[in-house]
């Protein structure tokens, strides 16, 4: 194998080449990505983008870093160490954190009464719970970001009309966006679902708007602020917000490359299944265990017998862009009837997984015009 200085030199020999047959200026169009990996890849990248945009007969291989790394076990454990206390911010910052927070949603004469430094139940990850008279609040135990605020509907005197159009109702989300998003929500947010407590618009007492963040054409689901309100009056109900930053990856893997990938994954781990057959969607989606834990623990994990008790699995929270590969089986009795696999769209890894094809759920959600902006 050549060594990485080899390997760059022969690279600018190919661009000399180019060169040559080539006007400079031509050549210095060519606009590239600013590098961020190891030499070697710098190199690679740049003899593919040479073989692409000038037709230089040169054959080099991409080699993308490996992202994916097995979920962590962890049994439910809501004590914080002494060594995980040390990176959280004080209980005098949380509780300074806690009364912005709740001014900031219109609370003005509530402040802080309790508080408490505990582990997020699912997570594993450190959180501040207080209380004021009428909210509570969580804010990220380690940087004092806003995560929920909850303020139960019998802290508002609802008036008896309080019946809104879907149109008042998408106007008012919009303000509320702006008036309770905090500092750091920065970028182009998009209300994308609009929905209600009740079957009818004039019987609803709390709407709920959802805010995605959008990347071009995109929307990332994993960056998001959740909005549930009492009309009229406007006061806010609940507020949620996530941060799982999309990575925005580049798509290397063609789509019939990820669907070899997920069916030769599925061989092993369903050597005797027959597919009945095989649909695939780029998404933005999250690392997850699901695929890991059906490869490692398959009987367990398909009757339902990996228990919190037995410990939970957690994955990184890293947002990529993926190739869903859903593979749909032949029915047989007491067996699931498909699975979907998310292959990175840059490294092919599988990184993830779901009992059901998300693609089926924007389907549904799009006929479901009650629900849709």
């Amino acid at each position: 194998m050549k060594s990485n200085k080899e390997y760059i030199e022969e690279i600018y020999e190919k661009k000399i080449e180019v060169l040559e047959t080539k006007e400079k200026d031509e050549f210095y169009s060519i606009r590239f990505k600013k590098p961020k990996k190891s030499p070697l890849k710098i190199a690679a990248t740049f003899v593919l983008a040479l073989s692409l945009t000038v037709g230089v007969g040169y054959c080099g291989t991409v080699a993308y870093q490996n992202i994916w790394n097995e979920p962590k076990k962890y049994t439910i454990n809501q004590e914080v160490s002494d060594e995980e206390k040390e990176k959280c911010i004080s209980a005098e910052e949380a509780n300074e954190l806690g009364n912005k927070y709740l001014k900031q949603v219109g609370l003005e004469d509530e402040e802080v009464l309790n508080q408490n430094l505990n582990k997020e139940f699912l997570s594993n990850e450190n959180e501040w719970s207080m209380a004021s008279k009428k909210a509570t609040i969580t804010i990220d135990g380690e940087t004092g970001k806003l995560k929920s605020i909850q303020v139960p509907t019998w802290n508002y005197k609802i008036p008896y009309n309080y019946g809104i159009t879907r149109e008042e109702a998408k106007k008012t989300a919009n303000e509320l966006f702006q008036k309770y998003k905090t500092d750091d929500i920065e970028g182009d947010y998009e209300l994308v679902k609009l929905t209600k407590n009740m079957e009818t618009d004039e019987a609803s007492y709390i709407w709920y708007a959802e805010f995605y963040k959008r990347y071009g054409d995109e929307i990332n689901p994993y960056e998001k602020v959740f909005i549930g309100w009492v009309p009229k009056i406007n006061g806010i109900y609940q507020l949620n917000i996530e941060r799982d930053t999309f990575e925005n990856n580049e798509v290397v893997k063609t789509k019939e490359e990820a669907i070899e990938i997920a069916k030769n994954k599925d061989k092993e781990i369903e050597p005797n299944r027959t597919i009945e057959s095989v649909t695939i969607e780029q998404s933005i989606e999250k690392m997850n265990p699901e695929s890991y834990l059906r490869e490692t623990r398959k009987e367990d994990y398909e009757n339902g017998k990996i228990s919190l008790e037995d410990g939970y699995y957690v994955s990184e929270d890293r947002v990529r862009r993926v190739w869903v590969v859903n593979i749909k089986y032949v029915e047989e009795e007491n067996k699931i009837d498909s699975y979907s696999y998310f292959v990175d769209c840059t490294t092919g890894e599988i990184i993830g997984g779901a009992r059901f094809n998300p693609s089926d759920t924007i389907e549904n959600l799009k006929k479901d015009s009650n629900n849709l902006v």
